[in-house]
């Protein structure tokens, strides 16, 4: 029998479709504009709808997507704006959460990462290796945080920007190797600095690539 702790970490129904769902949508399955519809995932599921109607409230909460009437759940349309202002959240926030986690992440969590960021280096074709180091560096700087209201923002905030991000470097694939080779250089730059331990280093790293990210993403979609 599951102890109470084993059974607090088991993921509820509603949190696994949430999570198919907005993992749909980040990669670009599930288009702007379309519709989802509860009788045709309950079936592709094969779940009842209560936790399909409770995974679309928590993906209309964090931007997802829209409730439109007649239709129901839409995914939402990412726009310049809101670009700009996750850009704008993630300059201000992600720098001073990676400070805030420097005494949390351990030498042998930066000698991990900065492994697999070589292989990315060595396998720039790989988009999906690419991708989840990626994810995995900007979690190292924000995962241990303890203020949890910080996280669920830069955590909502990664997830619109890799939206984003996966539809530019998957639109432009003569150009996305370059962008890989660039960022992933600059991820390095970023656990360098985190290994001096030095919190105007971490902050100038992150602040930096954070910068040259968001330009990379203009340049591509002018």
């Amino acid at each position: 029998m599951k102890n109470p702790t084993e059974i607090s970490k088991i993921p509820s129904l509603k949190k696994l479709v949430y999570d198919n769902l907005k993992e749909r949508i980040i990669l670009g399955q599930l288009k702007p504009g379309t519709r989802l519809r509860e009788e045709d995932l309950s079936e592709e599921m094969n779940i009842s709808r209560a936790p399909i109607r409770e995974a679309f409230n928590m993906l209309e909460r964090d931007g997802f997507t829209v409730i439109v009437p007649r239709k129901g759940a839409v995914v939402a349309e990412a726009t310049e704006k809101e670009r700009d202002y996750i850009w704008e959240i993630r300059e201000i926030l992600e720098p001073y959460a990676a400070v805030q986690s420097i005494p949390k992440i351990m030498d042998d969590e930066l000698i991990k990462v900065e492994e697999d960021l070589k292989k990315v280096l060595d396998n720039p074709d790989n988009l999906k290796l690419y991708m989840d180091v990626d994810i995995e560096l900007h979690e190292l700087l924000f995962q241990k945080l303890e203020n949890h209201f910080l996280k669920d923002v830069l955590e909502n905030m990664r997830d619109h920007s890799l939206r984003m991000r996966w539809a530019v470097e998957t639109s432009e694939p003569g150009i996305r190797s370059d962008i890989e080779l660039e960022s992933t250089k600059e991820h390095l730059k970023i656990v360098e600095a985190l290994k001096t331990r030095n919190e105007q280093n971490v902050f100038h790293a992150v602040k930096d690539h954070l910068m040259r990210s968001k330009k990379r993403i203009l340049k591509v979609e002018k």
